[in-house]
């Protein structure tokens, strides 16, 4: 990569609440929101290319004036002449108003485009938040809507309103952790995007050779051709894999939650002192995992015969490996008959608090978070990763 980087801007510091009883509402000060967020964003892109803040988000420093960050911006601007950036705010208006907004210079073409690669986004990883209006609007001079984050940065830079405080569904997800963290990944998914990236790995005309030496073949019949590899990190920062056959960090490509893992391996490799395993994801993508059995585990015999794209829903003969216990819902998660929540029929419903024993996971379609493969009424059915905590037997 060459003068990529992300510039990170939380918003508010700690003195906007409650030393002047404003940016907040009474249970949520706007500033430990705009440093959760920003503090996931750093978490996940650091690594794959430079985040550089001008405002601390640690949530415990005072605000640091709208022009000094920008001119610490664009005094930055000739050494990352690919920067783009995002400032991060929760909103707050009359009762009724809700969701999400993002906002673009008038007239910027590139902030604009970034704009609506954050919607996109948005719509993928938190349906659940609807948009504000049409979700994408002008900061323009002269009106309400002048932003000096969004008018003042030479660099593509948008300001983003999550969701309102001042009304009580968008207060519930403002609070909730698990939201932070979608609003992270979100962040994570449009910058790499924006930026011509993918998982964070290089694009096509970018590619960094990976390492030629201390990198063997394992070729022997002990290869794990075809089987299911499964984290069973239970650390709450996940189990990185990468896009080359390294654990250098510029290659990581992402991470695994306990309990996800990729349908096929490929081989085995010594790399660097150590084991990976080279294995696939449904789409086919390569990618690359410690084989180490302290982080991972391997499922199945060989290649899984093909599965017509849609299947009838049948009785399940699988044998569970554990359960998950239904979070993160207002009150149900919809039991679907295959994995890919746009075009699969519903089975029914699992309520909050309630449990659906587990035969694996899988990436499936349309879900960051991949979905759960689950026995429901004696049938096969799937579930929505992010809501369902795995509980082994």
């Amino acid at each position: 990569m060459s003068g990529e980087a992300y510039l990170n801007d939380a918003g508010h510091g700690a003195d906007t609440w409650p030393v002047y009883k404003s940016k907040g509402v009474p249970g949520l000060a706007e500033h430990d929101f705009n440093t959760a967020v920003a503090r996931e964003a750093h978490r996940l892109l650091s690594g794959t290319m430079p985040v550089i803040e001008s405002q601390p988000i640690d949530g415990k420093h005072n605000d640091v004036p709208l022009i000094t960050r920008t001119n610490y911006f664009n005094g930055i601007y000739n050494k990352y002449p690919k920067a783009i950036g995002i400032s991060n705010h929760a909103n707050a208006g009359v009762s009724t108003a809700r969701g999400f907004g993002v906002f673009y210079w008038d007239g910027d073409a590139a902030s604009k485009r970034f704009a609506e690669i954050i919607i996109k986004h948005v719509k993928a990883i938190i349906p659940e938040l609807p948009m504000w209006g049409s979700g994408l609007f002008v900061s323009k001079k002269g009106t309400w809507s002048e932003f000096h984050m969004c008018r003042e940065p030479k660099m593509p830079f948008v300001l983003v309103e999550w969701a309102f405080m001042t009304n009580p569904y968008d207060f519930k997800l403002l609070t909730n952790d698990s939201f932070r963290k979608k609003c992270g990944l979100v962040i994570q998914k449009a910058v790499l995007e924006y930026q011509g990236l993918s998982d964070g790995s290089e694009s096509p005309s970018k590619v960094v050779s990976p390492p030629k030496t201390d990198v063997k073949s394992e070729t022997s019949a002990a290869t794990p051709s075809g089987q299911r590899v499964e984290s069973i990190y239970k650390g709450a920062e996940g189990l990185n894999f990468y896009s080359k056959p390294s654990f250098d960090t510029k290659y990581k490509a992402g991470t695994l939650a306990h309990g996800y893992g990729f349908p096929t391996t490929v081989s085995k490799l010594q790399v660097e002192g150590a084991e990976m395993f080279e294995v696939k994801n449904s789409k086919g993508d390569t990618y690359y995992i410690t084989a180490s059995p302290k982080y991972v585990k391997l499922d199945g015999k060989g290649p899984a015969k093909a599965v017509s794209p849609k299947p009838a829903p049948a009785k399940s003969s699988s044998k569970a490996k554990g359960r998950i216990k239904i979070v993160g819902v207002k009150s149900a998660a919809i039991v679907q008959d295959r994995a890919d929540r746009k075009t699969s029929k519903d089975l029914g419903t699992a309520g909050k608090g309630s449990y659906l024993e587990v035969t694996g996971s899988v990436r499936g379609k349309n879900s960051t978070s991949g979905y759960w493969e689950v026995i429901y009424k004696g049938k096969r059915g799937f579930v929505t990763g992010e809501f369902g905590e795995y509980k082994s037997f």
